[in-house]
């Protein structure tokens, strides 16, 4: 009877020359064809430039016992350092249970290291860091000294993110440059490792999905798809689909490690073995249960700004979106919940921290409700806040004129935002699928952080049909200004100049609300001539003693709807 192998993927990332790939082969006991760099190009340009896999085991742990598995499986997803490969890490981290950061200790953190932390926090809520070459630290009697130093001024860096007192271990993957000489640290290492895996069993009875890597023919078998379950399970003779190709195939064979298996499940790393492909069509991609993969045009995503990215995050300019396991350029249209609908500023910073959770593949955004009206943003915002709109501001301004000087605390919106996401190409993945937005086309050896934001789908669309589009209530705050030029003798009906246009339609104001610059709330009740003129009927009665021109400013707020069709006939407030 085979062994019941409970399989752990694990991310190791960092920055280029961190000694990532010595510390995998450190660890590992097992490889699979894409492991240690044995890409050809890898090899010629020394780093890596593919995602690579290989394994060790252990006996199961004492506070795992109870679970129904004879081993645990560790499998170790190298991810590429370089720059230039950030596409490649962002598909990697995206069937990682668990991350190794490796930080070479001589240099502290890189930018890469940035990135991958970025990256890191969005994928996973455990992590530990490998403080990697501490052979280099010298003097030697000095050693422990310097790793204590190295440990106290990088968690200070960890405290700023949701990996706060993050287990760092020192290792040396390659003391002295030699891989004949045996590594430092690496039990340390594997316990680290093994503390954090949860002991509970895995969840299978989700709907199959499987992150396809590499996709090669066998002569006399078939084609042999690579890669990582990422929920549910799959046996032999049952059928997949190939989402992006619109095709289904029934399963031959299942190996891990290349040991034949009847049946693979969420977590695991398998070969599948299907007939009929042509293995030229597929390098990457998905393979799930029929039908419920979709493609479409369009989506719209929870984000959250990356707090290290230093420039504007712009509606209706295009980034390269990281959608499940494609990369398209998308133009972006941002809005978040209304003014006077946020949080506090003191409780921004938490729930931030707390929507890293929520928006990582574990967890689950806060669900979208397609009912209710939002505000459409200039940018996305991140810890600074979103300004009150003008229209809002000036109401407040007004009702605050003669007062103490307004709080500014209370100027800033602080709550969840959206973004509406319209590809270029249409994508194939899952409906509640990672997003990482980025700027791809930015210098790879600055030192700026490229990741821009990241998020979940929550809401697949078709920008192309105005009916899709127009069940969005996203709005513009559109404020118009005028001046009382008299008050009527009942004391309640004043005459309104310049609110409208002469040649407008009175019609299309009658009943909306007013607000004059001392706070009295009147009601458009219809024109007043035929030069534009309004009637305004204040229920409160308005006092002329006293007032100055601020007093008599009138203030008209409408709603208008982006998707709307009938924007410009009819006015909401």
């Amino acid at each position: 009877m085979s062994k019941r192998v409970l399989n752990v993927n694990v991310g190791i990332l960092g920055h280029v020359d961190s000694g990532k790939t010595s510390l995998v082969a450190a660890l590992s006991t097992r490889l699979s064809t894409a492991a240690l760099d044995k890409h050809p190009q890898s090899k010629e340009r020394g780093i890596t430039l593919d995602l690579g896999f290989s394994a060790f085991t252990l006996p199961m742990p004492e506070h795992m016992a109870h679970l129904p598995y004879d081993e645990l499986q560790f499998t170790l997803v190298d991810c590429p350092g370089h720059a230039s490969l950030i596409r490649t890490i962002i598909g990697g981290i995206q069937i990682i249970d668990m991350m190794v950061l490796v930080i070479d200790i001589t240099k502290g953190l890189q930018t890469q290291t940035a990135e991958c932390l970025v990256v890191g926090e969005v994928a996973t809520s455990r992590m530990v860091v490998a403080l990697n070459k501490i052979d280099q630290l010298y003097p030697v009697d000095e050693r422990e000294k310097g790793v204590r130093r190295a440990i106290k001024r990088l968690g200070q860096t960890f405290a700023m993110t949701k990996f706060a007192g993050v287990n760092m271990v020192p290792v040396s993957a390659k003391p002295d440059g030699k891989a004949e000489n045996p590594p430092l640290g690496i039990a340390d290492l594997k316990a680290a490792l093994v503390a954090m895996v949860p002991p509970v069993p895995r969840v299978i009875t989700s709907p199959f999905l499987f992150a396809i890597d590499h996709c090669f023919p066998i002569k006399g078998q078939g084609s042999v798809l690579t890669g990582t379950v990422l929920q549910g399970s799959i046996s032999v003779n049952e059928v997949l689909e190939l989402p992006a190709l619109k095709e289904t195939r029934s399963v031959k064979s299942i190996q891990m490690f290349k040991a034949p298996v009847q049946r693979a499940v969420q977590g695991d790393r398998v070969g599948i073995c299907v007939t009929q492909l042509d293995a030229g069509l597929l390098e990457r991609g998905l393979a799930c249960t029929p039908g419920t993969v979709p493609t479409f045009k369009g989506a719209v995503a929870a984000v959250e700004k990356i707090r290290f990215y230093a420039g504007r995050v712009p509606s209706h300019a295009k980034f390269h979106v990281s959608v499940g396991h494609s990369t398209v350029m998308a133009e972006m249209t941002f809005f978040g919940t209304c003014d006077g609908e946020g949080l506090s500023r003191d409780a921004a910073l938490a729930a931030m921290i707390a929507n890293l959770n929520a928006m990582a593949l574990s967890g689950k955004p806060l669900p979208f409700d397609q009912g209710r009206d939002y505000l459409y943003q200039e940018e996305l915002y991140g810890l600074e806040g979103r300004p009150f709109s003008a229209a809002a501001a000036g109401i407040k301004e007004s009702c605050a004129a003669g007062t103490d000087d307004v709080d500014d605390q209370t100027d800033r919106h602080f709550g969840p935002q959206w973004a509406l996401m319209k590809f270029d190409q249409p994508i194939t993945a899952p409906k509640d699928a990672l997003v990482i937005g980025a700027k791809f086309d930015v210098d790879v050896h600055g030192e700026a952080c490229r990741l821009a934001f990241y998020g979940r789908l929550v809401s697949p669309i078709d920008p192309t049909r105005p009916e899709e589009l127009a069940r969005l209530n996203i709005f513009k705050l559109k404020t118009r200004t005028g001046t009382i030029e008299r008050l009527q003798p009942d004391g309640t009906t004043a005459i309104v100049r310049n609110l409208i246009k002469k040649e407008s339609d009175a019609a299309i104001f009658t009943g909306l609300q007013v607000t004059s610059g001392r706070g009295e709330k009147g009601v458009i009740e219809g024109s007043f001539g035929k030069s534009g003129k309004l009637k305004v009927h204040f229920p409160g009665g308005l006092t002329m003693e006293g007032r100055n021109a601020h007093d008599n400013t009138i203030m008209l707020q409408c709603k208008r709807y982006l998707f709307d069709p009938q924007a410009k006939k009819v006015l909401r407030q």
